[in-house]
């Protein structure tokens, strides 16, 4: 369960809603074969009325164009031409900034995705750099909004970039944000060149075409080592050691560094197809190196400084190692070099806004428990239901509780038969749940009041729409009418970031783990595609092991493997 900040505005703000890109204001994409979106066919989408400044409305569109959304008519749109106090509620709540601002547009897809473009103009440019930092706190915010229950929305987000040019800064929450953040910079008047469309695909090639357009850019290509496939000894040794990549399926890379004392360095890495499976390791590798890299430049500020903006980015077959300056905008060049499609991933390095999680002192692989306590996490007390449960007569229950009452009968006389063993009629309510019960997306809208009930089991059995505490009050509630030993887990996940819970259940003297919301939204975000469940009756470890915290010395340990079935 993630943050919400409630903003009271009136009715008229909440629902000033329009189309974020229309036909013919922007393109829907970035153009086929440029690695930067080219200049707007109507520049003046770009400029104030007087000419004199650009519009972060203008900026916005123009990301937006390159963006590779979706559902892009269906944004919600903000500006200062109708939307000043929505965005000053919103950029003071949801991004934190305090310093004053002088021009905003937001578009923002609500519900299940963390579609997001921001640009504002700050007073100047020190402003700005205050605000590109904040807001590098809010892209790990959003993720921890989405992780467990879309975690390709909590990835997006992950993938964010932040671009600051001048007095504007601008996020960037989508699939192509280095596309986005390119054509935000050229809006703004950048002079990055965009890359000649005749793919090259060999790693040599590839890195001569790279090189070319950063000299063009104004980057000081002199000097330069050389390794490629000539030199296939020289070349294993920095791929496979240095870069720590040894074992990984590359096929052809070639590398140009700088010498004597310039920590440049652009490296082209062909891998195969199933370099998915091996990004984790791959991106902890070249961590360690660039890492290792920036504290040899300790003593020397400008050569850390590129060294710890470095970067590296994933597009289709090809990593791009980049220590120069603006990588971000540079990545977006290898889909249209290569001929593979602008898209691309970067692999982050710093998070400075979010530091390393503290192990636990009696727990040493598991993350330290703090209560974010950023929401009102009491459980709804059930006990005149069970009551009324046990003596057969709901006619004295409050209409509220009534409803609940008739709702949770409805769902065991159609999951539950005689003779069930508890794990049946365990497997029979989570399956219920994970089926019929939807996440209540409000909660993850800064701007939206999610309801009570949600929190409650009146959200999951009656309006059938819940958060993390109105799943598991659910479960336990069904659980516990159908003579299912269970308890509620009030925690966190994400690294603390925020509240969570989920549930325990004992079977046959045994504890496990279940966490219906996070399974409830597998099924939600694959489209009822998702074949077996990863929360049901698993360990205390492998809660741990997927981002769960909660007070261990205090809560039944499930160390049973099996998920129950013995």
């Amino acid at each position: 369960m993630k943050r919400t900040i409630a903003v009271l505005l009136s009715a008229a703000l909440l629902l000033s809603l329009l189309p974020a890109c229309r036909s013919g204001e922007v393109p829907s994409s970035a153009p086929s074969g440029t690695g930067a979106p080219s200049a707007p066919a109507d520049p003046s989408a770009a400029v104030s009325p007087s000419g004199e400044t650009q519009s972060a409305s203008g900026l916005a569109s123009l990301a937006c164009g390159a963006s590779g959304g979706g559902d892009l008519e269906n944004l919600e749109r903000h500006d200062t031409s109708g939307d000043g106090e929505w965005l000053s509620a919103y950029i003071e709540n949801a991004y934190g900034l305090q310093d004053p601002w002088e021009d905003a547009a937001v578009l923002r897809a609500t519900g299940a995705s963390s579609f997001e473009i921001a640009v504002l103009r700050m007073a100047d440019e020190d402003a700005a750099a205050r605000a590109a930092d904040t807001l590098k706190g809010y892209l790990t915010a959003r993720e921890g909004d989405f992780a467990g229950y879309a975690p390709d929305q909590a990835k997006l987000a992950a993938d964010g970039e932040i671009r600051q040019s001048g007095a504007y800064v601008g996020l960037f929450i989508c699939p192509k944000a280095g596309d986005a953040a390119a054509a935000f910079a050229q809006g703004l008047g950048g002079e990055e060149p965009a890359p000649t469309p005749e793919p090259v695909t060999d790693a040599a090639g590839v890195l001569e075409r790279y090189l070319e357009l950063l000299g063009q850019a104004g980057e000081d290509i002199s000097g330069l080592e050389r390794v490629d496939g000539g030199d296939p000894d020289r070349l294993k040794a920095i791929v496979e050691e240095e870069y720590g990549l040894a074992g990984y399926p590359w096929t052809d890379a070639a590398v140009a560094r700088g010498t004597d004392g310039n920590v440049f360095e652009l490296a082209i890495l062909r891998m195969d197809a199933d370099l998915k499976t091996a990004l984790d390791a791959i991106e902890n590798g070249l961590n360690v190196y660039l890492d290792a890299r920036e504290e040899d430049y300790a003593r020397f500020p400008a050569q850390k400084e590129l060294l710890h903006d470095a970067i590296a980015a994933w597009s289709e077959g090809y990593i791009v190692l980049l220590v120069c300056g603006d990588p971000v905008v540079r990545a977006s060049w290898v889909g249209s070099i290569t001929g593979v499609g602008s898209s691309f991933s970067t692999m982050r390095r710093h998070m400075e806004s979010k530091p390393a999680p503290t192990p636990d002192p009696a727990y040493p692989n598991r993350v330290e428990f703090n209560p974010p306590n950023e929401e009102d996490m009491s459980v709804y007390d059930t006990s005149a239901i069970r009551a009324a449960w046990d003596q057969g007569d709901p006619s004295v229950l409050s209409e509220y509780d009534r409803a609940v009452y008739d709702s949770a009968e409805r769902v065991l006389n159609e999951v539950l038969t005689d003779g069930m063993s508890d794990l049946e009629k365990e497997t029979a309510i989570y399956r219920w749940l994970v089926d019929n019960v939807d996440y209540d997306w409000r909660h993850q809208d800064i701007m939206a009041q999610t309801p009570r009930s949600a929190y409650e089991p009146y959200g999951g059995l009656v309006d059938r729409m819940a958060v993390c505490l109105g799943y598991a009050a659910s479960f336990q509630l069904l659980c516990d009418l159908a003579g299912v030993e269970c308890i509620t887990v009030v925690g966190a996940a994400f690294e603390n970031d925020g509240d969570h819970a989920w549930n325990m259940v004992r079977l046959d003297g045994a504890w496990y783990c279940v966490d219906v919301t996070w399974d409830a939204n597998g099924r939600e975000q694959l489209g009822g595609r998702y074949g077996q469940w990863r929360y049901f009756n698993i360990t205390s470890d492998r809660m741990a092991d997927t981002n769960h915290q909660w007070d261990y010395a205090n809560t039944p340990e499930a160390v049973t493997e099996g998920q129950g079935l013995g």
